[in-house]
């Protein structure tokens, strides 16, 4: 959050705009992967295990339950779910906070666990840690499971 809050005083103060926000606007989960999908894709991407007991929501730090047995938790910067760039707050990701696959595979349950300055962090739960892989594709950033 730091480099993001010096990137952001940098680019001011160097008389370019800061970076533009990635907003969401569609999630899907299935048995293997994850797919979200922006308007524009974010600058960065992170990944990391977070045991269960964890798990907590951005911002107010409160628990929150995932399914699965493993929790990789996804974090996109800068990015939210609300656009923020007008006079009108204008929400473009209207979807659920949580999700579940149609079928039965490794992916158990996807849960937003944050959208709290310029964060969007999302807790994938597993079946059991495995190996996944994060491809950009345009808008979209697909989070794959083996």
């Amino acid at each position: 959050m730091l480099a993001l809050a010096i990137a952001l005083v940098a680019s001011l103060l160097a008389g370019s705009s800061p970076p533009k926000t990635a907003l969401l606007t569609h999630v899907k989960a299935e048995p293997s992967r994850v797919t979200f999908t922006f308007r524009s894709a974010p600058l960065r991407i992170t990944a990391g295990w977070v045991p269960k007991a964890k798990v907590a929501e951005d911002g107010s730090g409160r628990h929150v339950p995932v399914a699965g047995t493993a929790v990789l938790v996804v974090r996109f910067v800068p990015a939210s779910g609300v656009d923020l760039s007008g006079s009108v707050l204008r929400i473009t990701y209207e979807g659920p906070r949580r999700l579940k696959p149609a079928a039965r595979g490794a992916v158990r349950e996807v849960v937003r666990v944050g959208d709290f300055e310029a964060m969007l962090s999302w807790a994938i739960g597993l079946d059991r840690r495995r190996a996944f892989r994060i491809v950009r594709s345009g808008p979209n950033v697909v989070v794959t499971f083996s």
